[in-house]
């Protein structure tokens, strides 16, 4: 009888350590992902505000540029800086969680990388024109990675 309960101690004890070990390696992924997750949001959201940026300047140069030539310098400052931002938010890798988020930013960001890529070959074959900034799309493709912040925002708190 003793034996009986020894083993059935032992038993116990090894299912208790067994469970344990379970949960410790359960919330270890669990704050694991968490932290993958912030750290995308964060990257992501960065993304987000720089091209916004951006894109609000290249707005107000493409305004003037029409007037004052000089400024399609800044505006290629511009787009070397959305190109730059376009390509450091594709090293980026989504949690499961914001897999659809990053998806739309993905497709946003490719659209975004080859409308500017041709809009510069533009510039350096015809000069800028306000015909040529219109036909762009930017501003549109921007306004819709800005529509993502919400969204992507809503990630923190899963």
């Amino acid at each position: 009888m003793i034996m009986f309960i020894r083993k059935r101690k032992h038993t116990l004890m090894m299912t208790g350590l067994i469970a344990s070990s379970i949960l410790l390696i359960s919330a270890c992924s669990v704050v694991e992902q968490a932290n993958q997750s912030l750290n995308y949001v964060s990257g992501a959201t960065d993304y987000i505000e720089q091209v916004s940026t951006a894109g609000a300047d290249l707005q107000e140069l493409a305004s003037s540029a029409v007037n004052n030539p000089e400024t399609t310098t800044q505006i290629q400052e511009k787009i070397d800086l959305i190109q730059a931002e376009a390509s450091e938010f594709s090293q980026l890798t989504a949690p499961a969680i914001g897999e659809s988020i990053h998806e739309n930013l993905v497709s946003y960001n490719t659209q975004l990388t080859e409308v500017v890529g041709n809009f510069e070959n533009t510039i350096a074959e015809q000069g800028f024109t306000a015909e040529n900034w219109e036909k762009t799309g930017i501003p549109e493709l921007i306004t819709n990675i800005n529509n993502l912040k919400d969204p992507l925002s809503g990630l923190q708190g899963e």
